[in-house]
This record gives structure tokens, C-alpha cells and sequence, in this order.
């Protein structure tokens, strides 16, 4: 499944939020280096999400589970900012609570300036389909959002953030999941 997510929010008052990552994206030379992209960070413990229904808490409640498993993209700088085109790649598996064939995430992509100083922050939604009779499915997900910058200006250090936008429970599932 592949999902177009052009231009976050326009205009000025919008920052950016994605970017791209180390893997195969940086600079071909000197010049290039100069103008890199943001970097970019899946954060640990908003990397994935279990959803279980209502009331529920143990394995036989998970509706489904999502993992945000990779990035790629690039960078195109012109005279009023840098758009940063990106690919972020989300894994599910269907949980034995599932009613139907869909599961729905929201995660988030914000942005930080170079001294971490959060810019900007948008959420998107997103449903992964099931075929029948396939206990995993996944969605690319396509963002190109834009960073104001003067002319002369290099996103190089400003720092773009993914991850799911958790629930305090869930939140709390997976720092108890990482100590196991």
C-alpha cells in the first residue's frame, strides 16, 4: 500500500517535518555536503504500538501491533527553504482481537532546530489492510515537507523526530516490554 502525503502545512507558519536519513542519502560532493539533509530519528520507545481493545490488557486483547521500521529519501534545497522528501516504511501484525481486515495508527514527524528547540509537530493517520489469511501487512507512507530557510541557509544540523503517537498505556507497554 502506498500513501501520498504532500506538502505538510503550507505557508510560513509551517515548518517541516520529515527528513532524511544517513542511509544512502547523503551528499555525492563537497558542494552537496555543504547542503545536507536534516537528520532523522525513529524515537526508541515510540517506535512501535500495541492496540487492544477496550478494557483489554493481555495477548488475546491485541487488536494488532505496528512497528515504524525504516526511512529513506532526499533533499532538494531552492532559494526559499528545503523540501525533504521521505519514505517511511510501517510493518503490522494482526492481533487475534482484530475485528475485520483494518487496523489504524496515527504516528508523528517533528521537527527541532539545531539546538533541539521543537519547531513544529504533525500527525498523521494511517490504516493498514490485512489481506485474508496474512498475519502481516505494512504501508509506505510519503511525506515532502518544506523547511523555511533564508538563501543561504543549511539544514544540515536541524533534527527531524518519527514516531507513533502513544497513549500513557501504551506508552508505558513498551518501556515495560523493553525491560523484559
Amino acid at each position: 500500500m502506498r500513501k501520498s502525503r504532500p506538502a505538510l502545512l503550507a505557508a510560513g507558519a509551517v515548518a517541516v517535518l520529515s527528513g532524511c536519513s544517513g542511509m544512502g542519502l547523503g551528499p555525492n560532493d563537497a558542494a552537496e555536503a555543504a547542503l545536507a539533509c536534516p537528520k532523522v530519528n525513529i524515537v526508541r520507545d515510540l517506535q512501535e504500538v500495541a492496540v487492544f481493545r477496550p478494557g483489554g490488557k493481555d495477548l488475546t486483547d491485541l487488536e494488532s501491533r505496528a512497528a515504524l521500521v525504516d526511512y529513506t529519501g532526499n533533499c532538494e534545497y531552492t532559494s526559499s527553504g528545503v523540501t525533504v522528501n521521505v519514505n517511511v516504511f510501517l510493518v503490522a501484525e494482526r492481533g487475534p482481537a482484530l475485528q475485520g481486515n483494518t487496523a489504524k495508527y496515527q504516528y508523528f514527524v517533528a521537527l527541532a532546530q539545531p539546538d533541539d528547540t521543537l519547531v513544529s509537530k504533525a500527525y498523521f493517520d494511517t490504516d493498514v489492510t490485512f489481506v485474508t489469511g496474512q498475519p502481516r501487512a505494512g504501508t509506505r507512507e510519503e511525506l515532502a515537507p518544506k523547511i523555511p530557510l533564508p538563501k543561504d541557509g543549511n539544514a544540515k544540523d536541524w533534527k527531524i523526530y518519527l514516531g507513533f503517537q502513544l497513549t500513557p498505556e501504551q506508552l508505558e507497554f513498551n518501556r515495560t516490554q523493553v525491560k523484559k
